[in-house]
């Protein structure tokens, strides 16, 4: 909502880009007077759009939308990050077992498992040992 504000009110110069931490695009509006005033009108109503889909769904428009950094979260954090991208389907659950085993450290899963023929192989192997499937 405050985007919305900032965007009628001063989009001409620029501030809300700088809220945003777009920088470039700031200077630019600066100096350009609002993109020649087009971008304003633009961003005006796409910011009003934003405003709306927060107004109407709140959860969904400030759930977190990157990915997981590491550094930056816990382990915790990040684990519900992976979590939150395997229910959603943008991982699978392979990927999702091994990053929580990096995470965790969890011994159990320091291999991966053949799926056709059952065997451990080392984490970070191509190729299963015993029969030469590929590992995902």
């Amino acid at each position: 909502m405050i985007v919305f504000f900032l965007t009628l009110a001063f989009g001409w110069c620029g501030f809300y880009r700088f809220y945003k931490r777009q920088y470039v695009r700031g200077v630019l509006y600066l100096l350009t007077f609002g993109f020649f005033c087009i971008g304003w009108a633009v961003d005006v109503l796409c910011a009003l759009s934003e405003m709306i889909a927060e107004l109407k769904n709140p959860a969904a428009v400030r759930a977190p939308q990157a990915a997981p950094r590491s550094g930056s979260m816990t382990k915790a954090d990040e684990l519900q990050q992976y979590k939150r991208l395997l229910d959603e389907g943008a991982i699978t659950k392979e990927e999702y077992e091994r990053k929580k085993g990096e995470l965790l450290d969890d011994p159990a899963l320091r291999f991966l498992v053949c799926e056709y023929c059952g065997t451990r192989n080392a984490k970070d192997a191509a190729m299963c040992s015993a029969c030469g499937a590929k590992l995902l």
